[in-house]
């Protein structure tokens, strides 16, 4: 009987190895009905089920395989796929972690459980799994790279990959890999140079292109970017997004023109693209605003096909059927209208998690604030080598909407300014300080040395694109949060702190569509929240009373721009004349929500906006 069944296995096996699946299936059959507690035949017939998408036979028989022999990691491995392709992560992590107790250090196991893990939004566990192996292979060191990538820890899985990179030039897998990372981490030169590598390497495809084409203009390089969009088109790539590629790089260069005929095809070949409508909203004229909220009206009412769009199409065909109504003056449609996108951003926010918690920002308000006090700020500055005295930032912050884009603008206006936009670079700089303040390899902002600083700013260099000129901006609102890391990393460095009504703001940010990283913009309450702490954190800085930060109000400069203006840019160190008021009149890109307001001159109209929506939003009357 033994030598039956194992001859059976053995042919299922066989016939497994030559794509048999049929035969193979019959021969567990018959196994299982020889020996019924054979679990190596119950397992081989779950795994048939599972590989034919017959999910309750695969339950049923891998059910019984585990049962006989509760150890076995390739039972539960399988039994983790069949969960997770019936929507039950819980019972799929149940499983791994089942696996994982079993599986050792054997390489093959703990690489395939790992990389599943990380499929599953597990990277500590894939990352602990890893460490059990002696030796990795590429493939498993590129499983941690992105594990590492996972846990926000980007510089580490791009060290992990630029390391391949240099043993494995010609692997294209390797290459590609370290330009998603890269780009992740805004190091775009490595990101560019790896991508191109990877293109060379291969026989590049229209999708190559178009990814190519995306990370050039995530580093603000709009005429490489239209090459790469030419090649993919030339390819044959021709569904929406390489036209909304397009009408991108055409709005950066202001042909808006172009920019619209793009976006008309884009919503061509798909009628329910989010991102297209909310550009063509945005770039429409008033000839076109009747007929245009009609189109979208007619999309947005067919349910059945709204119901199989994800969150993102969903929010922003909203946001741009708002955005139309509330120009031609239809402010009740539009609140309807602004009120259904950020109920679907909210509902993706509760979907992963990842709401607004108002006592986490408080408490981070609090931690910084301590931590940066006055004797922070009374400390001498360290001396600074030649180099860096001739680098002078300008950090413009503050929330979003007030106005730190039109002081980009005003300032980019002398040639000796180059306007950097949101980076993101301070942000990487003020994560890597907490983790190391609260892991102990950096003490306290007051007893860091000046080499630690010295570390710190050569960081943050590294994080900006290339900038062609050492007094730059860089106006990412949220870097109010990290003005004591400025102080200390810049001591040249001036610092704009934007200030603006709370409705105004409120409800400018509810109006738009922002990242989920933003996720106090879908509610009112949070909203408010936000914006409290964020007064709270910059009066904390103003209270240093520091000769390098200047408090601005939004409403001054749009009312009276000869006078702030000036005394912006007299803060900044430059001469005033009055050619720092026509930055309208020239084509600077700008990859904002501001970026048509900034090429208009500077006019009060935006003011008390609010009030069109007050009857709406009851919530506005409370602030």
């Amino acid at each position: 009987m033994d030598q039956n069944i194992d001859q059976l296995l053995k042919d299922a096996e066989d016939a497994i190895r030559a794509g048999k699946v049929d035969q193979a299936e019959q021969s567990f059959l018959a196994a299982v009905e020889l020996e019924p507690d054979s679990a190596s035949a119950h397992y081989g017939l779950g795994s048939v089920a599972m590989q034919r998408d017959r999910l309750d036979e695969a339950f049923k028989s891998l059910g019984r395989a585990q049962e006989l022999e509760p150890n076995a990691v390739d039972i539960a491995v399988n039994l983790a796929h069949c969960y997770h392709r019936v929507g039950n992560r819980r019972q799929a992590l149940i499983q791994l972690q089942h696996a994982t107790k079993f599986c050792k250090d054997d390489p093959v196991f703990c690489s395939r459980i790992a990389d599943f893990l990380l499929s599953l939004g597990e990277p500590p566990a894939a990352i602990q799994l890893l460490s059990r192996l002696k030796v990795l292979t590429p493939a498993d060191q590129i499983i941690l790279a992105r594990a590492q990538a996972g846990v926000s820890n980007w510089r580490e899985a791009v060290n992990i990959l630029r390391r391949l990179n240099d043993e494995l030039p010609d692997d294209s897998s390797i290459a590609n890999n370290l330009a998603v990372t890269a780009g992740k981490l805004r190091d775009f030169p490595t990101a560019i140079s790896a991508f191109e590598r990877y293109l060379r390497l291969v026989s590049p495809t229209a999708e190559d292109y178009l990814r190519f084409a995306d990370l050039l203009l995530m580093a603000q390089q709009s005429e490489r970017s239209e090459k790469a969009i030419k090649h993919a088109m030339e390819l044959g790539e021709d569904g929406p997004q390489i036209f909304v590629m397009q009408a991108k790089v055409a709005r950066l260069d202001g042909d808006y023109v172009k920019a619209n005929e793009s976006l008309d095809k884009a919503i061509q070949r798909m009628p329910n693209h989010g991102e297209a409508w909310s550009m063509r909203a945005e770039l429409a004229t008033d000839e076109q605003l009747k007929e245009l909220i009609e189109l979208l009206s007619k999309q947005l009412a067919k349910l059945e096909e709204i119901a199989m769009l994800n969150h993102q199409h969903r929010g922003l065909l909203n946001y741009a059927l708002a955005h139309m109504q509330d120009r031609i003056g239809d402010y009740q449609q539009a609140a309807k209208s602004f009120k259904e996108a950020n109920e679907v951003q909210h509902l993706f926010l509760q979907g992963t998690n990842t709401v607004y918690q108002q006592e986490h920002v408080t408490q981070m308000v609090e931690r910084i604030t301590k931590n940066f006090d006055r004797d922070v700020f009374d400390q001498s500055d360290a001396k600074l080598d030649k180099e860096s005295r001739a680098i002078q930032p300008i950090f413009i912050v503050g929330m979003p909407r007030s106005g730190t884009t039109l002081v980009e603008r005003i300032l980019g206006q002398n040639v000796q300014v180059f306007n950097a936009g949101e980076q993101e670079a301070m942000e990487y700089v003020a994560a890597d300080f907490h983790q190391k303040t609260m892991t102990g390899k950096l003490a306290d902002a007051i007893d860091v040395t000046p080499h630690q600083w010295a570390e710190l700013r050569k960081l943050y260099l590294e994080k900006l694109p290339e900038i062609s000129k050492p007094i730059f901006t860089d106006k990412l609102p949220h870097n109010f949060r990290h003005v004591g890391l400025i102080h200390k990393l810049f001591p040249d460095a001036r610092v704009i702190q934007m200030h603006r009504d709370k409705r105004d703001v409120c409800f400018s940010i509810y109006s738009h569509a922002f990242a989920p990283g933003h996720n106090y913009a879908n509610r009112w309450e949070d909203l408010s929240h936000f914006y409290d702490e964020c007064e709270r954190m910059m009066a904390h800085w103003s209270s240093m009373n520091s000769p390098r930060l200047m408090d601005l109000n939004y409403e001054d400069l749009v009312q009276n721009p000869s006078h702030y203006a000036k005394q912006l840019v007299e803060f900044c160190g430059f001469e005033w004349n009055d050619s720092y008021l026509d930055f309208h009149q020239s084509i600077n890109k700008s990859f904002t929500f501001s970026e048509m307001q900034v090429r208009q001159p500077i006019a009060d109209k935006r003011i008390g906006r609010w009030q069109h929506y007050a009857e709406y939003y009851p919530e506005l009357n409370n602030d």
